[in-house]
């Protein structure tokens, strides 16, 4: 699917079930402000560690908790700090059979025009009007500075009524949390999806009164059986209820029912599917809620990798996005991302800031090299002579191992494409590098990366890899450039300046195809030859062989290990005393990371 398909199948508003047009954090966690606009389907939010993803999703949680027991303490507040409270708010639309219309005080609905929710125009009544364009509704969850949590709907009139537990549950909410806890839709809580499932309302009220019936007191052993006797005439000599028994009971915000979940055969036994692996637990609960014979429920899957082998990670990944339900999900994982499609990937930055990576380029990223998004800085080379150019002199001149900072290496695949991804990157706030050539066009592009990147940014400052360091290798070791250590591309190598003379000296005699020969009939021009082929250039080429001089630059430096044997060189045959200054800044910023820690969000 290409990024255009994929754009319009997120920005559809009327989807089977609830959606978040709008998120709004404020003082919450680690989130002063926060704003964001997911789109249906499958939202994929990458980011660093610490960055507040887990945050989203905890947000969007607390909002949509299908009861009142959620309590909250000081951490849930922004830097510890109760007053002023926070607030959590969306806009979102609801289907069209939603109750929210039949309330017993029905919500009345506000335009959406994109961005925000508007006022419809009044009725000659005085009523707000049925929105001309989606209905939607505004809906939050405010937390107090005495740890009170109030649910609201903000009707156009400026007037709330409650953001009842019964409209919550029957929004909606299916949750894969990342950590040992998951197992809430596989138990008859109320609002999760077994529940829904089941949708059979009278099944508290028989359990309750069946276990209400079960005489725990006569398992007791003889010493706890002489206890309830004794507690029990106390209680009668303190007027208290007596004839005390032993039985199944909940509290607020606890429910026996709750007790019940799903169990599965395993040999000649059967065990509850909540003492299963995490992984098949998310699967199972992802199972559950699609099962639901109506509403599709918002979904929140946190670290998709956890407790699944990559086959498993796919799978699930690619049922999300092909399902009815928005889904908010992150992930540290290649084999995850790779399978998210369609889908729309947002990066969150360290500072809170999150930005949508829809282009062409990023899309095409993300199936090529998709931890180009999850490392901490993404060094984007040029080309594949860049990279491996890059990677030989770094792993030379830092001490500390390139992976250990957390750095990957990308493969830009050209100048333009190059720059539209660091220009998009930048953009999201990605720690990103870059390493490129110079082609003389968008200058003004280049130096506005420039000054966004600063020395993260190298870019030579005229010309391509290849020349800048042939241009600085003495006369007499020209020949060594051609060796091969391999002795795989020498005499191609050779092969390639022979074919550009027969051009450029057509009256030109061969009797040997050596370096002497190529030496001699070149002249003054020899280095200029060699940096022609090994870079590609077609200039002066016959039309019909104009193709295969371009071709010519892979038999020299035109790969990874190609540009890998272009450093080696230019240390081995002095090059890089006139290459490295220039490299230098580069260095230094990338060398900086190893005393710089990645900034920790508080709450995050």
């Amino acid at each position: 699917m290409d990024a255009k398909t994929n754009t319009k199948a997120n920005n559809l508003v009327d989807v089977a079930g609830a959606k978040i047009l709008r998120l709004k954090i404020e003082r919450y966690r680690a989130f002063q402000k926060f704003d964001w606009f997911p789109k249906a389907g499958l939202n994929v939010i990458l980011g660093g560690g610490d960055a507040g993803k887990t945050t989203i999703l905890e947000a969007i949680a607390l909002l949509l908790n299908p009861s009142n027991a959620a309590l909250v303490s000081d951490n849930d507040y922004w830097r510890r700090q109760r007053k002023g409270g926070f607030f959590i708010g969306a806009v979102i639309s609801l289907p069209p059979d939603s109750s929210i219309a039949t309330q017993s005080r029905p919500a009345f609905p506000w335009e959406w025009d994109g961005r925000q929710a508007c006022k419809p125009q009044e009725s000659d009544e005085g009523e707000p009007a049925r929105p001309v364009g989606p209905p939607v509704y505004k809906i939050s969850v405010s937390g107090s500075e005495e740890l009170d949590l109030t649910y609201a709907i903000h009707n156009p009139n400026d007037t709330t009524d409650i953001f009842s537990p019964t409209l919550r549950r029957e929004i909606g909410l299916v949750r894969l949390g990342g950590d040992d806890r998951n197992d809430r839709d596989l138990r008859l809580v109320q609002g999760s999806a077994l529940d829904r499932l089941l949708s059979d309302k009278a099944l508290r009220s028989r359990l309750t009164s069946t276990f209400s019936d079960v005489d725990v007191k006569a398992e007791l052993q003889t010493e706890g059986q002489e206890a309830m006797k004794q507690l029990n005439e106390t209680f009668g000599e303190r007027a208290l209820p007596h004839d005390l028994g032993l039985g199944l009971s909940a509290g607020q915000g606890q429910s026996i029912s709750a007790l019940i979940g799903l169990t599965a055969a395993i040999e000649e036994s059967r065990l509850p599917l909540s003492s299963w692996g995490s992984g098949t637990r998310r699967l199972a609960s992802l199972a559950v809620a699609q099962a639901c014979r109506s509403g599709c429920p918002i979904t929140l899957v946190d670290e998709a990798e956890r407790g699944l082998e990559p086959y498993r990670q796919r799978k699930l990944v690619s049922e999300l996005a092909a399902g009815p339900s928005q889904v908010v999900m992150t992930t540290h994982s290649a084999p995850a991302l790779v399978a998210a499609e369609p889908a729309t990937i947002w990066y969150l930055s360290q500072g809170h800031v999150i930005a949508e990576l829809s282009s062409p380029r990023s899309v095409q990223l993300q199936k090529r090299d998709p931890e180009a998004f999850l490392s901490r800085l993404t060094l984007v080379g040029e080309g594949p002579t860049e990279v491996g150019f890059v990677t030989e002199v770094l792993q030379r001149e830092i001490a500390t191992d390139l992976l250990d900072l957390g750095v990957r290496l990308c493969d830009g695949q050209g100048n333009t494409f190059t720059l539209e991804l660091l220009e998009e990157f930048t953009k999201a706030k990605l720690g990103l590098a870059a390493f490129v050539d110079c082609e003389g066009d968008n200058t003004t592009r280049w130096n506005n990366l420039k000054s966004a990147m600063g020395d993260l940014l190298f870019q030579w400052p005229s010309g391509c890899t290849e020349a800048n360091v042939i241009a600085h290798i003495c006369d007499d070791k020209l020949e060594a450039l051609l060796v091969d250590p391999d002795d795989i591309h020498t005499q191609p190598r050779l092969a390639t300046l022979v074919e550009r003379l027969k051009v450029l000296e057509p009256t030109a005699e061969f009797p040997k195809h050596d370096f002497a020969t190529v030496k001699a009939v070149a002249g003054d021009r020899l280095r200029a030859l060699i940096i022609a082929a090994a870079s590609g250039d077609s200039d002066g080429a016959l039309e019909k062989e104009a193709k295969t001089w371009k071709k010519h630059g892979k038999r020299w430096f035109k790969s990874l290990d190609g540009g890998r044997e272009l450093a080696d060189k230019a240390y081995v045959l002095g090059a890089m005393v006139k290459v490295k200054p220039q490299l230098q800044p580069l260095i230094d910023a990338l060398t900086a990371l190893t005393t710089r820690a990645p900034k920790a969000t508080e709450n995050g």
